[in-house]
């Protein structure tokens, strides 16, 4: 079995810091002859209070239920963030809860005729779905604290109760309990740890152990990176994920299921999203105030890279060497039917890296990436490219094409980068000039999967990189691919024209440039690619806040500017995505993972109608697309805690406010 080869102690010491302190015990009131009775001072007996009341309060106090009672919910982020999900037209301002977060119930409007010091609150919270109750501790004369244990909906009753006057006052109301995914620059120091604890968790535990400890829900992470991989990679001609119209909807299901396995680690987590607009702002305003231009080298000095978060790549070994992920491995394959690389490491058959280690160049063969190039994803999201998606887009095919590459490609690429022997191609500056071989650089980081998957090249063997070579160098040059017309002293001109078409720049180069080109780029060169631009990104913990912004900004439009064609068509998108996907077009073949009733690939935990329960489930894009709206059919276990985009304001682009009625009126 794959393993990620951590060391033992940490990994026994982290698992062990991990484990749940023992699942919470929910008692049951005793049997009363009155319902409402029962209702009003279950929590007393649940919590021991009841010697705070007469002996004869059950015979002769006043039972009342009352408008005058009122209930506010609040936690620990209410008093700085405010209440959330209130964007959404179905929440009730105030009246959303969180499943397994400490939640003060303050209780308002008790007559001021009652002596405060003699009042004691009960809270009481029954699950409409499953008839489950929670039971609030006393928290003071006017508040209980309480933890809901389930998504769904609960009736909370309040009960006040004089043990001066005899008067029991009571009162109900209906609250959601829905995960909220915030910005992963806004949670607590407490959530933060926790997410990243066990998202590590999912690292240093296989899933037949996991289950073991934390049910069946836990998965670790060679399952996640394998469902990603081969799903990306089925053979040289699919790709189930990415480059179609299931994009948006299959990432959606993958992060659902992730995020119920870190779940079933620590039942108080949710996944945030990471806004990566704020960085651009962030680097800018740097440039600005040092009076510069903008290096997109700042980017990996900023909050999210440092060692308690994601960690800093070392600049030599091109992974993270400090924190909890570092050294983290890569797994090596243990059946030939897996998706592997020549190496045998879990990557696509493409990337030529040989480190053990998850890799992050965050360059593409020694150049700064940024906004120049003429590839869509060599430009970090921006704000304009975000408020472009919402302002100006109307159908489906549009939106989810555009989410793929131009408003989130560019993180991948530049989080994962190039390296390897393309770091020495501005050898060829002086014969080719700045501008191709910048270009040459900016193309690298897909190079490798267009050339395997067009066949111009092949990898090579498992033999020729198993490293046994006993001159390491001479074996690793071996090691690299084989294309086209290199074992010839000439190319010919249609070799020429198919390589010189990989890059822009080189319609007006020389056949001599082509060719000199062609020799350095494609038979001398081993190029490597990180993690995160490469079929296998999933197996990086960046990866996996990503695509929720995508989904925060789809449910965003849905409320302010909503989409009107929902036609499965991608020639809405780009002419060669008109069977649905690019490969299709390309190679003549199925769309398979992109059609409107094709299956998501992760399984999503929703309410559904039939059963009047929430389940876990494979859905079908076209489902999980709806299961998203936020108008009428939202079915989700999670909201995102608000739609604010103060920081664009900044580069002068202003989102508009949510307008509740306009979202129930469309």
């Amino acid at each position: 079995e794959k393993t990620w080869d951590r060391d033992r102690s940490t990994m026994e010491t982290e698992t062990s810091a991990l484990l749940p302190s023992g699942k919470e015990i929910i008692q049951e009131a005793p049997n009363r002859k009155k319902q409402l009775l029962l209702s009003a001072v279950a929590g007393l007996f649940v919590f021991g209070t009841v010697a705070n009341v007469a002996p004869n309060m059950l015979s002769s106090q006043s039972l009342s239920e009352t408008d005058s009672l009122q209930m506010k919910f609040s936690n620990e982020y209410t008093a700085t963030l405010g209440h959330p999900g209130t964007d959404y037209h179905w929440v009730k301002d105030g009246y959303l809860v969180e499943p397994y977060r400490s939640t003060a119930v303050s209780i308002t409007g008790i007559p001021d005729t009652l002596d405060e010091s003699k009042l004691t609150t009960s809270c009481v919270g029954t699950h409409k779905q499953s008839g489950e109750k929670v039971h609030g501790t006393n928290a003071g004369s006017k508040q209980c604290q309480m933890k809901f244990l389930k998504v769904g909906d609960y009736t909370v009753e309040a009960s006040v109760i004089s043990s001066d006057t005899d008067q029991i006052l009571t009162t109900s109301v209906d609250v959601q309990s829905r995960y909220v995914r915030r910005d992963i620059r806004k949670i607590t120091e407490e959530d933060k740890a926790n997410y990243l604890n066990a998202a590590r968790t999912l690292y240093d535990i296989n899933t037949a152990d996991g289950i073991q400890i934390y049910g069946e829900n836990y998965k670790c992470m060679i399952y996640f990176g394998t469902l990603h991989l081969e799903n990306s990679v089925p053979d040289k001609y699919h790709d189930h994920l990415h480059d179609g119209l299931g994009f948006l909807t299959q990432h959606m299901s993958l992060t659902n299921e992730y995020e119920l396995a870190l779940q079933s680690v620590n039942p108080s987590v949710a996944m945030p999203y990471w806004d990566f607009t704020q960085d651009m702002v962030i680097i800018r305003d740097k440039a600005k105030a040092n009076k510069r231009a903008v290096d997109y080298q700042d980017l990996w000095e900023l909050d999210l890279w440092q060692d308690d978060f994601f960690g800093t790549s070392d600049t030599h070994l091109h992974t993270v060497t400090k924190g909890r992920w570092a050294y983290t491995r890569v797994p090596k394959i243990s059946r030939e039917t897996e998706v592997a690389n020549p190496y045998g490491y879990m990557r696509a058959p493409w990337n030529l890296d040989v480190s053990p280690y998850i890799t992050r160049f965050h360059k593409s063969c020694g150049d700064n990436m940024g906004s120049k190039g003429d590839y869509e994803t060599n430009q970090w999201p921006t704000c304009a490219i975000h408020h472009y998606a919402v302002s100006s887009i109307d159908s489906w095919a549009y939106f989810t094409g555009y989410m793929a590459i131009d408003a989130h490609g560019g993180v991948h690429r530049l989080i994962g980068g190039a390296g390897g022997d393309c770091d020495n191609w501005g050898e060829m500056l002086d014969l080719l000039g700045p501008e191709k071989v910048s270009n040459l650089r900016e193309y690298a980081t897909f190079l490798g999967r267009f050339v395997w998957r067009e066949s111009t090249c092949t990898m090579p063997s498992s033999e020729k990189c198993d490293g046994s070579t006993k001159n390491k160098k001479a074996g690793d040059n071996e090691c690299k691919l084989h294309c086209v017309g290199c074992t010839n002293d000439k190319f010919t001109e249609d070799e020429l024209t198919t390589y010189a078409g990989y890059f822009h720049s080189f319609d007006d180069a020389s056949k001599f440039q082509v060719a000199e080109m062609t020799r350095k780029v494609f038979c001398d060169s081993k190029i490597v690619v990180g993690e995160q631009i490469e079929a296998n990104s999933a197996i990086d913990a960046t990866f996996w806040p990503i695509h929720p912004t995508l989904e925060r900004l789809l449910h965003y439009k849905q409320m302010v500017n909503p989409l009107t064609n929902f036609d499965w068509d991608g020639s809405l998108w780009r002419s060669d995505w008109s069977s649905g996907c690019c490969w299709g077009d390309m190679f003549d073949t199925d769309c398979t993972g992109h059609y409107e009733e094709s299956p998501t690939v992760g399984k999503s935990y929703v309410y559904d109608d039939e059963e009047g329960d929430w389940m876990l489930k494979s859905m079908t894009n076209r489902a999980m697309l709806e299961s998203a709206f936020t108008t009428h059919t939202y079915k989700n276990a999670y909201v995102y805690a608000d739609f604010s985009y103060e920081h664009c304001e900044k580069e002068g682009i202003t989102f508009k406010k949510v307008s509740k009625k306009s979202q129930t009126s469309a």
